[in-house]
């Protein structure tokens, strides 16, 4: 897909370098330690699958409550005939006595359609997900969805044009409580997935914005993770030899007087991220019958 490079505007700042090799045996993103998840393969995120990029597991802040995705293959609603299709579903499992226990299937979109890439928000009351739900503006699309005191979840909600295009958009990850980095194929860009951000705040979002050359390549850009301790970043691509799949280290950033990292200063930057014509949640793509 031929693509025009409209973006310049970056979120991380003072983006530095991107290490030009990567390490020999790459570990993906994690929000928990593989160790304590031996007890069930399915939690576990893979660099490399037939799908692509998976990612681990999300976990609550109190580490007690895990959500994830699983592919299973079904036969499609329509077509006697038909051939088994991947379907993905969203799980939740508990922490009991040191243990992933009950784990339960999430109902967070029709019976057929496939729902991936969860991710908690920090005070745990919000899931955020790729699905590609009848109701959405293309492919895949990021919704959310608010989670109960008891653990059950509301109606979800598409997180409209905003974010969303006629393409896929997917790997959605909090950072920092309210930046949502996410990956869209359906933008003009760098080419293949990109990433973005969207600064998401109670029931409303920025325009979302393009990371920029630094971060973004030719190729698939699944994920980034900050570790703001460190001043780096951790991109998942597939800009490796042969299109593999690897995780790129990126420095970014400068450090405020309370050593947090802070955003660029650009103006066109400032501009976009305190637009004032936020987009609310629409609340009809899914209504649970």
């Amino acid at each position: 897909m031929t693509r025009s490079i409209t973006y310049s505007l970056a979120i991380l700042t003072s983006l530095l370098f991107i290490q030009n090799s990567f390490a020999q045996k790459p570990n993906p993103m994690k929000f928990e330690t593989m160790e304590e998840l031996k007890a069930n393969d399915l939690m576990e995120g893979s660099l490399s699958t037939i799908d692509g990029y998976v990612p681990n597991m999300s976990v609550t802040e109190d580490g007690n409550t895990a959500y994830f995705s699983k592919t299973s293959h079904q036969k499609p609603l329509y077509g006697v005939f038909s051939k088994k299709e991947a379907v993905h579903e969203i799980y939740r499992a508990e922490k009991i006595n040191g243990e992933w226990k009950n784990i339960t299937k999430l109902e967070v979109c029709p019976k057929y359609a496939s729902a991936k890439h969860p991710t908690i928000s920090e005070d745990g009351k919000r899931l955020f997900f790729a699905s590609n739900m009848r109701g959405s503006y293309g492919k895949y699309d990021i919704y959310v969805a608010d989670i109960k005191s008891d653990g059950s979840l509301g109606v979800s909600k598409n997180l409209g044009p905003k974010v969303n295009t006629k393409e896929d958009e997917l790997y959605p990850n909090l950072y920092n409580g309210t930046l949502l980095f996410f990956a869209s194929e359906g933008r003009d860009g760098y080419g293949g997935l990109d990433l973005y951000a969207t600064q998401v705040a109670h029931n409303t979002l920025t325009t979302s914005v393009n990371l920029g050359s630094h971060i973004n390549s030719k190729r698939d850009d699944y994920a980034i993770q900050l570790t703001p301790e460190k001043g780096l970043g951790y991109v998942v691509s597939n800009r490796g030899q042969n299109h593999t799949i690897a995780q790129f280290t990126v420095a970014y950033g400068k450090m405020n007087q309370e050593r947090e990292m802070i955003a660029d200063n650009n103006e066109n930057f400032q501009t976009v991220m305190n637009d004032a014509s936020s987009y609310e949640f629409a609340s009809t793509s899914f209504d649970d019958e």
